[in-house]
């Protein structure tokens, strides 16, 4: 079963998932002081973490995110069960890269990203 997927590419399965809702406002303070809110909309956010990613998949993670363009992700809801799209713009990608000794290839390790939906 894919749990994740970015601009069709599938990837591996992140270690971590959370989707939070990122609510849109303008606040604005009328002449005597009160805060008034207008709610713009609702959009939701995609925090990923993998413990360990293979070169091939940073690479494409990293291909598919870095010209800072809106990317589709294609992910595993848990509240449903079923894979959700979104179209977002990947941001704050962080990796370190990790050397595997037993099978002497480079991998990334505690590798995170956010996508924020358009």
């Amino acid at each position: 079963m894919d749990f994740f997927k970015v601009n069709g590419y599938k990837i591996k399965a992140p270690t971590e998932i959370t989707v939070s809702p990122e609510i849109l406002d303008k606040a604005e303070r009328t002449v005597d002081g009160t805060m008034v809110v207008d709610i713009i909309g609702m959009k939701r956010k995609l925090d990923l973490t993998w413990e360990f990613l293979s070169k091939e998949d940073m690479t494409i993670l990293a291909r598919e995110t870095k010209h800072n363009t809106f990317t589709e992700v294609t992910f595993h809801d848990n509240n449903t069960g079923e894979l959700v799209t979104m179209i977002a713009r990947g941001e704050g990608l962080a990796y370190m890269p990790h050397y595997n000794w037993s099978q002497g290839v480079l991998m990334w390790k505690t590798v995170t990203i956010s996508f924020k939906e358009r």
